[in-house]
């Protein structure tokens, strides 16, 4: 049965390309050295690039890669240090509070001590509270080694009543001061009888009590390491 002109011509002309291909084939030999430089002009840059990206390139990618995973973990730490932080208007704030502390402070443990003062201070409660401040007399001053403070020392003798010495007590307690009370003794005020009628008039003022008791205030003298 004979095919269409137009059916052979086409299978003529895929025969001579397949011919052309294996001749071709034929002719390339990998032992010519023609065609092993051709080869080695092929593969050889590629080799080189190969290296160079798995030696030099690669390498910095992972360094990249870590440094990017350390700026992270900065980034994280800086911003929870800024949560911690307070602003600068805070930090004012809280050292005017400080400094206002620091003053009252200074009041209640002055750097020295100022008898005049002191007994100013006695005075005025002496006359709120109706009492007779009879004695008061400096014993000694007391420094111990190693604490920050002096302790001065006083005998104090008040006559007064049961209520008065009570409210005595307390307002002295309350004044500015840090002061203490030792060898406290109360005794009836014999001599209060003797003299009643000097005292007629003044009976919201009574005298029953004799008190007399050490007091003891504190001055700041400073640290052992001060001035070292």
């Amino acid at each position: 049965m004979e095919q269409p002109v137009g059916l052979q011509d086409d299978n003529k002309s895929s025969g001579a390309e397949i011919e052309e291909k294996e001749t071709m084939a034929l002719e390339f030999d990998i032992r010519d050295p023609k065609n092993q430089k051709t080869i080695a002009m092929v593969l050889v840059p590629v080799v080189i690039l190969y290296a160079f990206f798995h030696f030099m390139i690669k390498p910095n990618i992972d360094t990249l890669k870590e440094k990017k995973v350390e700026v992270v973990k900065i980034k994280k730490r800086v911003d929870d240090i800024k949560k911690t932080l307070r602003n600068p208007e805070e930090l004012t704030a809280e050292k005017a509070l400080l400094d206002e502390q620091f003053k009252e402070i200074e009041i209640l443990l002055p750097s020295e001590e100022n008898v005049a003062v002191l007994l100013d201070q006695f005075s005025t409660v002496e006359n709120d509270t109706k009492v007779y401040i009879v004695g008061f007399e400096a014993i000694e001053s007391v420094e111990d080694e190693g604490k920050p403070y002096r302790a001065n020392k006083y005998r104090l003798t008040v006559e007064s009543g049961y209520h008065q010495y009570a409210r005595f007590m307390s307002s002295v307690m309350s004044l500015p001061r840090i002061m203490s009370f030792t060898e406290l003794v109360i005794t009836l005020n014999t001599g209060q009888e003797q003299n009643a009628d000097i005292l007629e008039g003044l009976e919201d003022q009574p005298r029953t009590l004799k008190i007399e008791c050490t007091l003891t205030t504190y001055v700041f003298k400073g640290f052992g390491n001060e001035g070292s």
